[in-house]
């Protein structure tokens, strides 16, 4: 290294292997600092990313590991239901419950578990929430993480430089993180105690809601794996990202967004009406982006049943397999959810024939569905089936 003068507790361990010249400089620049805020060699080596380690510790990664035992006496649940939440939460099978195999601060985070279980909650339901929520969290995380290395990256910055400017911005964000993510859970809670019903039969049997008659609608972008290969990734991401953005931006409650799955969306609702309304805006919006590639819509209705984050039931495969046959542009629907809403005057509805859909019995009956004055194709050349 020339005439730089490396600390010999640097030089002497592994954490400079395989690096030369200025990557050379920059590390031992960074684990000098490191060391002298407390950081130990084997902290230090025992991280994938030295440079984000500052950071790391702001949000709650003190170094310290522990066993499942010693988390399961800790949170007083038993060591098998701890072991199932913390699987929920994505975090590795400990093969020994008395291997040092958790971060203390993750392990903590199942504490409030005890309170919910005392207070009558099923256990395997508080594994689902714990799922979904460390599922849907994981995505908002990336998106943090990807939002706050815009911040602290600049061309030309050192190592020493992004560790230092992204414990800086960890630290101003922290104390606003967790009333930011409760008060979204709360939010969403509150919308969806407003549009959820309880039946009689419900109310009767002391039941919680089963299922329900719902509209559901996916969305698609036409050709999007072939739009995908003649584009960068970086390009595929942008158009998967505004489609996103676009339908948030439609939607009004009582229709809700179930999810995003790439080049495509989910939407459910009670009242088919506002659904139509929702995707008929979608449509139009996305025909005004020439960016996008075109929209095609399949809409059914039928009982289906909401849980975790997803909806499961004869409408959701209907609605699925009459999207894959709509024409680019068109919204096709099901005859059951088109009989709901023939009533509506600001639409003109076209039958489009009968067809065998892949995994539906019998054939489906189709009707496209536009806005009075506008044109446009109908249905898809007939599928093969297996």
């Amino acid at each position: 290294m020339g005439d730089v003068q490396v600390d010999p507790r640097i030089e002497n361990s592994t954490l400079l292997d395989g690096l030369s010249g200025k990557a050379r400089e920059e590390r031992a620049e960074l684990i000098s600092w490191l060391l002298d805020n407390g950081e130990t060699i084997e902290s230090i080596g025992a991280t994938a990313s030295p440079v984000l380690l500052p950071a790391r510790r702001v949000i709650g990664d003190d170094g310290q590991r522990v066993s499942l035992r010693e988390l399961a006496e800790s949170t007083g649940l038993d060591m098998e239901f701890q072991e199932r939440m913390m699987r929920a939460m994505g975090l590795p099978h400990a093969l020994d419950p008395d291997a040092k195999a958790y971060l203390r601060a993750d392990g903590e985070t199942t504490a409030i578990v005890r309170f919910y279980l005392d207070s009558g909650y099923d256990p395997d339901e508080l594994v689902r929430i714990t799922r979904v929520l460390s599922e849907a969290l994981t995505a908002v995380a990336e998106q943090m993480r990807n939002a706050s290395l815009g911040l602290i990256m600049h061309p030309g910055a050192t190592e020493l430089d992004i560790a230092q400017r992204g414990r800086q911005t960890m630290q101003a964000a922290e104390p606003t993180l967790g009333p930011m993510i409760t008060g979204l859970v709360m939010l969403k809670l509150r919308h969806s105690l407003e549009i959820e019903a309880v039946t009689e039969a419900e109310r009767a049997q002391g039941a919680r809601p089963g299922a329900r008659e719902i509209a559901v609608a996916f969305a698609d972008l036409v050709d999007f794996t072939r739009f995908g290969e003649a584009r960068s990734p970086e390009d595929v991401e942008q158009i998967a990202l505004r489609l996103a953005d676009l339908v948030r931006e439609v939607i009004e409650p009582p229709v809700r967004l179930v999810k995003t799955i790439g080049d495509a969306v989910m939407l459910v609702s009670p009242d088919p009406e506002a659904l139509l309304h929702v995707l008929m805006e979608f449509v139009e919006r996305a025909e005004a982006e020439p960016e996008l590639p075109q929209l095609r819509v399949g809409m059914a209705w039928g009982p289906a049943v909401g849980r975790s984050g997803d909806w499961f039931g004869s409408p959701v495969n209907l609605a699925s397999r009459v999207t894959a046959v709509a024409r680019p542009g068109s919204v096709l629907v099901a005859e059951t959810l088109r009989d709901r809403l023939a009533h509506l005057q600001d639409y003109a509805w076209t039958y489009v024939g009968h067809r065998k859909l892949k995994g539906i019995r019998g054939e489906t009956r189709l009707h496209r569905v536009r806005r009075q004055g506008v044109g446009g194709g109908d249905v898809a050349a007939p599928e093969r089936t297996a």
